[in-house]
């Protein structure tokens, strides 16, 4: 059923075959034709300048053989592990070389997250069908429905993290033992998953959720499980070390935005009190559906209203008793520091890194979480007549309140587009209030069991409705105009080239061609000075080296062209529209060309690699690998971005780099012939690898059947 339910709310991908991919929205190499007016399928466009074009350079390198430490088609090169988005060491990145691979990406993290969901509930004692239920709802959560970039994959492992907790700290002995593996699993796959932020957030849930059981368990065991998810937490930090490590050591480098200090926006930002109606009725905003292009005020989820409904009902009632406050003080708390009430967000920042992170945009994932869980307990406590009905009323009338409420200081404010789009939209604001009728009618006029059967209804439909709409304003076919990507492919060799508004960042690493534009987070900070100083100095994001094609960054690119041919830049990509003639000017030469795009050679760019006297033969040349043959010593410079964990080889020997100018690369060169490599590994990785490999040892000897000890023999046994 729950597999069922996700591959009928991607239906329209999975089905129907409407474009799934983010190229159609975020690169301008294509047209499109839709059933009606095309809207955003997501609300962030780093689905397409960083976890599609990312995930399938690292999917590449893995199918080649190589463990995807670097990036060559970014910038002048960066980390790829290091860079955590792009999830390159997490096992479901291989599905990126697949033509669909993102959303079967997708798919398979809303699967895992519907099924460890059933599980946990299970676990807590719940009726196949509700923890069913429960697991079909996490699957399409707000979260998965909105987000479509790295901040979802951590996602689908907090209810397995939460699945670990609840076996150790269940009755079953054998069980409890193996339960610390689950635990491990569960925290290394969210942090191999790519998005830190959203991990600890979910990690904090678990913590508390954690503490809560143990403190329901009598003392004698409360010691031995308490040891067992220190174990498993300590397991799943080890063998999570390789990509710690390399984003550690990326970090110390690289330019993090507000990140970088405990005294940043992330600190003090809140989210306003009207917009909080968008948790119950999502679509007040117009959101994805022709209002604003992005979640209003950074909500970025929903629990919709049913699902809010029975999380009331499910607040006190008496099964799990200590979870539920556990639950409602976890909802409390943070709804409290997202609008900071009574200044509870000075609490929060008093957890360490939480004033780092993007608090009020990445805690939604587990609000969904605990509403849900606590939506199913209500439930069943309405099933099992251990919740008078009258409390669900009065939970009902609590959220049309709320919903009637955003209807008036929420869609002025969202603001709609005309004709299609805003029927679209007012058709989905008025599901939660379709849905809460229906409730309120069953409640009034059916049984039990029929009440249970329409509620289950209600909410499921509901979730499958809000998933789902969004999906069928993605197009029904697309055309790539890629006449230029494949003269890149064919002719670009180890240059680079560089995009007006056209192959947007980081596409190139799709394509595996070298655009020197680039938008990331961590960028390197050499290479984000680069571009500041030197490359785009009226650049005002230094993480965003993006070039729209405007008269102004026309003119910049002239004014500079220089610069961008020093670092081997050798196209230039435009548009099929009328140059300035200072862009024309530079001694632009036209190569490739089709509807809607313009390939230009440019007149003078360095090579990759070049020697200081130039007269030496440089052949079999490649991103990381040359022949020089050289009449006397001399030096190689690389123009590839120079990092701790780089290493040379000449002829099998290890040689120091540096770097006359703290971007490019050089080495010192003997006389006669030789063969020099490079190669990436982050600088403490060997030692991460070690431990990490004893972390997967250890996870994997724990589950080898044990030997049994034979009872001590008598001594005249032994005697005999």
């Amino acid at each position: 059923m729950i597999v069922a339910a996700v591959v009928i709310a991607n239906g329209a991908y999975l089905l129907l075959g409407y474009e799934s991919s983010p190229l159609w929205w975020t690169a301008g190499i294509t047209s499109r034709s839709c059933l009606w007016t095309c809207g955003l399928p997501t609300v962030d466009p780093s689905v397409g300048f960083i976890t599609q074009p990312l995930g399938h350079a690292a999917a590449m390198d893995l199918i080649h053989g190589h463990l995807p430490w670097w990036n060559y088609f970014e910038g002048m090169g960066q980390p790829l592990a290091g860079e955590m988005q792009a999830a390159a060491l997490f096992p479901l990145v291989i599905l990126f070389i697949l033509p669909a691979g993102l959303l079967f990406f997708h798919v398979t993290l809303e699967v895992i997250a519907g099924l460890s969901t059933y599980l946990l509930l299970r676990r807590l004692g719940v009726r196949t069908t509700l923890a069913t239920l429960g697991g079909l709802v996490f699957a399409l959560n707000g979260t998965f429905a909105w987000i479509g970039n790295a901040v979802v994959n951590p996602v689908a492992f907090l209810p397995m993290l939460l699945l670990g907790v609840e076996v150790v700290t269940g009755r079953d002995g054998p069980a409890r033992r193996a339960g610390w593996t689950l635990v491990a699993v569960a925290l290394a796959m969210s942090i191999y998953a790519g998005f830190p932020e959203v991990a600890y957030l979910d990690t904090l849930l678990a913590v508390g959720w954690a503490l809560t059981r143990l403190g329901s368990l009598e003392r004698t065991r409360r010691r031995e499980a308490a040891a067992h998810l220190l174990l498993g937490g300590g397991v799943g930090l080890a063998i999570s070390l390789p990509v710690l490590v390399a984003f550690g050591d990326f970090a110390r480098v690289a330019n993090l935005g507000q990140h970088a200090t405990s005294n940043t926006t992330f600190a003090t930002a809140t989210t306003p009190l009207r917009s909080l109606a968008l948790l119950v009725n999502p679509y007040l905003g117009g959101t994805l559906l022709g209002g604003t292009t992005s979640a209003p005020s950074g909500v970025l989820g929903y629990v919709t209203a049913s699902v809010a409904v029975f999380a009331i009902v499910g607040a006190v009632g008496a099964r799990l008793r200590p979870l539920r406050l556990f639950l409602v003080g976890w909802l409390a708390a943070v709804l409290a520091g997202v609008l900071n009430i009574l200044e509870v967000r000075r609490a929060w920042n008093l957890i360490p890194f939480v004033r780092q992170v993007s608090f009020t945009r990445y805690i939604w994932p587990t609000v969904e979480l605990a509403a849900i869980v606590l939506a199913i307990l209500g439930l069943s406590d309405l099933i099992d007549l251990a919740a008078r009905r009258r409390r669900a009323g009065w939970a009902m009338l609590i959220v049309s309140v709320v919903a009637l409420a955003g209807l008036v200081v929420v869609t002025p404010w969202g603001g709609h587009s005309t004709g299609t789009n805003r029927a679209v939209v007012t058709l989905m604001i008025l599901v939660p209030f379709a849905g809460l009728v229906t409730l309120a009618a069953g409640l009034r006029f059916a049984g039990g069991r029929a009440f249970s059967r329409l509620a289950v209804s209600v909410i499921a439909l509901e979730s499958l409705v809000f998933f789902a709409v969004p999906t069928y304003r993605s197009p029904i076919s697309t055309t790539v105009h890629a006449t230029s990507i494949r003269y890149l492919q064919q002719h670009l060799g180890t240059g680079r080239f560089i995009s007006l508004g056209v192959l947007s960042p980081n596409w190139g690493s799709q394509y595996s061609i070298n655009e020197i534009n680039a938008i990331d987070l961590p960028l390197p900070v050499r290479f984000s000075d680069y571009v500041q100083s030197t490359l785009d100095p009226s650049t005002t994001n230094p993480r965003i080296f993006n070039l729209p094609f405007t008269v102004a960054n026309e003119n910049d690119v002239a004014a500079h062209i220089s610069a961008f041919e020093s670092q081997g830049v050798a196209y230039v990509l435009t548009p099929r529209k009328p140059l300035t003639p200072s862009l024309i000017g530079v001694g632009l030469t036209p190569v490739a060309h089709d509807a809607r795009i313009v390939l230009y050679r440019l007149a003078h760019p360095s090579a990759y690699f070049t020697t200081a006297s130039g007269a030496c033969s440089l052949s079999d040349v490649a991103l990381d690998r040359v022949v020089a043959s050289c009449p006397r010593a001399t030096t190689l410079t690389r123009r590839e971005l120079v990092m701790d964990g780089w290493t040379a080889h000449v002829n099998g020997q290890v040689v120091p780099i540096s770097s006359s100018d703290g971007l490019d690369e050089t080495i010192a060169l003997p006389a006669g012939t030789s063969t020099v490599s490079f190669d990436y590994l982050p600088p403490h990785e060997r030692w991460a690898g070690l431990i990490a490999v004893l972390g997967v040892g250890g996870l994997v000897t724990s589950w080898l059947p044990r030997r049994r000890r034979s009872p001590p023999r008598s001594d005249a046994a032994r005697e005999t």
